[in-house]
């Protein structure tokens, strides 16, 4: 094969190409685009033949004794209901001008002008005459587009399709988009592309339905180049002369329309052919190195060479790395992002395609078939290809033995002491499997890498030994690490430190799935936290019930706590007993909520606890939880030598210092005014949903608590204690907890 045209020539020639079809409809097109190869710098030249021949239908049509199943066409049934007539017939009279790229060659190149519009008026009058739907024309808005831009260069669409504002080599024409689709077919083609197109050459992202408006509204935000015409009835005989016309090029050999069609004589099989001339039937203005490759020696058939094709064919070289094509290309490879920076390249680069070896035969299927995927914290996704004769071709040769097999796995060990031995070595306190990988979707820590639960379902055995024994030699620059160095086992206290035993234990462990015994560091051990025996008070700023991420928890050595509100400035619960358990925000990034130590919480109302009234009996400001009052500011705390914090906020211009502390089962809070409180201030001290009882000294709050107010407390509609404020400078408070 000749060596392949420079990047920069091919890229300019087909740009004067392109642009010479557009200006002059008969003249010569760009040549056609097969990503596979066009986006390689080189290529084998059987592989080349073989992909050119299959992905521009020549075995279509010349399939007598051929192995290599021909690419499909569109499926036309329905074709009218979702491309517009007039770019339908300019495509049919010219595909290469008005696609420049497409690799549907052109079947009326023998006509002249007049005659190759009548025919292509005549064959969309038949396409038409398939359905009654038309699409509908709705416009996209431009938030739409915005997001449907961010999915375009996140999902996977830029691994195949030039990214915006470049052109690169081998990348599938996106070519007058809005002449030939309305914002709603090119949503319902995008949700669902393998129904029309189910070659699987344009696979299935699994958008859901507002995904996919969003990258219509993308794809569609130039304008179109005309306003069509309305569409004009079928002169009488038009159609059937396009289903003559349709049956005599032998489009049926590419498209499906749905009805049965007399097959006219069969065209001589691709041995009778000389390669190296033109098709005489097709124009497909091929380059001289596309030329070339199909004309060069079939290659010896073998399991590796159908592989490799069969993956240059789909283009899933875009993305993965296979054989000794390295993906994705440079151009791409910063359109593939994670969720989880934390794991590395791993997390954002597709693995090396090793299908023969590595996977399992269903979920191998569930993969190719209907996109299935291990690694939610990929952004770029796993398309779903349906099963086109291709797919089932690249998956039957998968099973067949690869050239060079792994080792067996060793034998088995007793299944209770493997299963037992795994279950410890998997868990946090010898090889932290847990530490990266999830387990039914919890992790210990951060990382959250593949889940463990399906690692037998999906992977060989015999290839999971050979990986874990060195993975770095499958995944160059893996953050997995290699538990078994030289052969030695950093657990050497476990099953004798054989490797290939504890391998065997993890192995059966996992084999159980969802129904084994949680590793230790997924079950995670409860975190108390509370005063020591110094005397100290501890503070802790979480998330509390009630209160949200501004919360301040304070526990005491006499056994009484509280969460302060720092966000609305007041007093947000009170409970007895231990502080609390921690788990839920000591690990997952603090990201879990304070579970107080014990069940009798005594939650207050929210809104400020110092508010200014227009008269006694006004109702008070009423706000949910997690939002800030306006005109009041938190200027933090100062602890005291027993660690107790002073709270310090401001209530419009006029300072608030609240103090509690404790002394045995009882709390002191302490407001101190910066200056006399101005009149209509007010402080609630508590509310419950029935009317506190009261002795005139204290009143009953919810959960057990009791609070000692000051003389002027007054009971406001028979169930909020309030205390007018005017002149004070300071106001003491008492809480503590009935005895049961």
């Amino acid at each position: 094969m000749p060596p392949r045209r420079p990047r920069l020539s091919t890229h300019f020639a087909r740009l004067l190409l392109a642009a010479a079809a557009v200006a002059a409809p008969t003249a010569s097109a760009a040549p056609p685009i097969v990503p596979g190869i066009d986006a390689r710098d080189s290529l084998p030249p059987d592989h080349a033949r073989d992909v050119l021949l299959t992905e521009l239908s020549c075995t279509a049509c010349h399939g007598a004794g051929q192995t290599l199943p021909p690419k499909r066409g569109p499926d036309l049934s329905q074709v009218a209901a979702r491309a517009k007539l007039p770019y339908l017939t300019a495509f049919i009279a010219d595909p290469g001008a008005t696609k420049p790229g497409t690799t549907m060659p052109h079947l009326l190149h023998g006509l002249d002008d007049s005659e190759r519009a009548a025919a292509a008026a005549a064959i969309t009058a038949y396409l038409a005459s398939l359905t009654d739907e038309r699409p509908d024309d709705i416009p996209p808005g431009q938030r739409s587009a915005k997001r449907g831009r961010d999915l375009f260069h996140t999902v996977g669409c830029a691994a195949c399709h030039s990214p915006e504002d470049t052109e690169l080599q081998g990348s599938p024409p996106l070519h007058r988009l809005t002449d030939k689709y309305t914002a709603a077919s090119l949503t319902q083609f995008l949700e669902a592309p393998l129904e029309s197109r189910p070659s699987g050459r344009m696979p299935d992202l699994k958008l859901d339905h507002f995904e996919a408006r969003d990258l219509a509204a993308y794809l569609l935000r130039e304008p179109a180049a005309d306003s069509p015409p309305p569409e004009a009835k079928a002169a009488p005989g038009q159609i059937a002369e396009g289903r003559e016309l349709f049956t005599r090029h032998r489009c049926y050999q590419c498209h499906d329309t749905g009805e049965k069609v007399e097959a006219p004589a069969e065209a001589p099989a691709l041995a009778d052919l000389d390669l190296a001339k033109p098709c005489t039937t097709a124009r497909f203005d091929l380059a001289p190195d596309q030329r070339a490759a199909i004309a060069a020696a079939p290659a010896a058939p073998s399991r590796s060479h159908t592989l490799l094709t069969s993956m240059l064919r789909m283009n899933c070289v875009a993305c993965h790395t296979a054989g000794d094509f390295s993906a994705p290309s440079p151009e791409r490879n910063p359109h593939f992002t994670t969720t989880n920076i934390n794991l590395g390249e791993q997390a954002r680069i597709p693995p090396r395609l090793d299908l023969g070896r590595k996977l399992k035969p269903d979920w191998r299927r569930k993969v190719v078939v209907t996109g299935a995927s291990s690694r939610p914290y990929m952004n770029t996704r796993m398309p779903a290809f349906g099963a086109p004769p291709e797919i089932e071709s690249l998956l039957a040769t998968a099973l067949e033995p690869p050239a060079d097999p792994l080792p067996e796995p060793p034998p088995r060990g007793e299944q209770k002491s493997a299963r037992d031995a795994g279950l410890l070595l998997v868990g946090d306190k010898n090889l932290s499997c847990v530490a990266c990988h999830t387990w039914k979707g919890e992790s210990a820590t951060t990382l959250h890498g593949i889940e463990l639960t399906s690692m037998t379902d999906r992977l060989r055995e015999d290839w999971f030994h050979a990986y874990m024994l060195n993975p770095s030699e499958f995944h160059p620059g893996t953050i997995m690490p290699n538990f078994w160095p030289g052969g030695n086992a950093v657990r050497p206290e476990l099953l004798g430190g054989d490797p290939a035993q504890q391998i065997d234990a993890i192995w059966q462990y996992l084999e159980r799935g969802r129904e084994a015994r949680s590793p230790s560091g997924i079950r995670r051990e409860p975190l108390f936290y509370g005063p020591g025996d110094d005397g100290r008070a501890v503070v802790l700023r979480r998330q509390y019930r009630g209160i949200g991420k501004r919360g301040i928890g304070v526990g005491y050595p006499g056994g009484i706590n509280i969460a302060f509100d720092a966000l609305q400035l007041r007093l947000g619960s009170v409970w007895a007993g231990d502080f609390g358990e921690m788990s839920g925000v000591w690990r997952g990034q603090g990201s879990g909520v304070v579970n107080e130590g014990s069940r009798e919480v005594s939650r207050l109302q929210t809104g400020p606890d110092i508010a200014r009234l227009p008269a006694p009996g006004s109702p008070w400001p009423a706000l949910p939880e997690q939002t800030r009052p306006e005109g009041y500011q938190f200027e933090g705390y100062t602890l005291d030598k027993a660690g107790r914090p002073a709270f310090r906020y401001r209530v419009g211009d006029l300072g608030v210092t609240d103090y509690l502390t404790d002394d045995g089962p009882k709390l002191t809070r302490t407001l101190t005014f910066a200056a006399p409180a101005p009149d209509g201030l007010y402080l609630r001290i508590g509310s419950t949903e029935t009317a506190p009882a009261g002795d005139g000294d204290s009143y009953a709050l919810d959960r057990g608590l009791r609070v000692g107010a000051p003389p002027a407390t007054y009971l406001f509609e028979g169930r909020e204690l309030r205390l007018p404020l005017a002149g004070e400078t300071e106001i003491t408070l008492h809480y503590w907890f009935e005895p049961k």
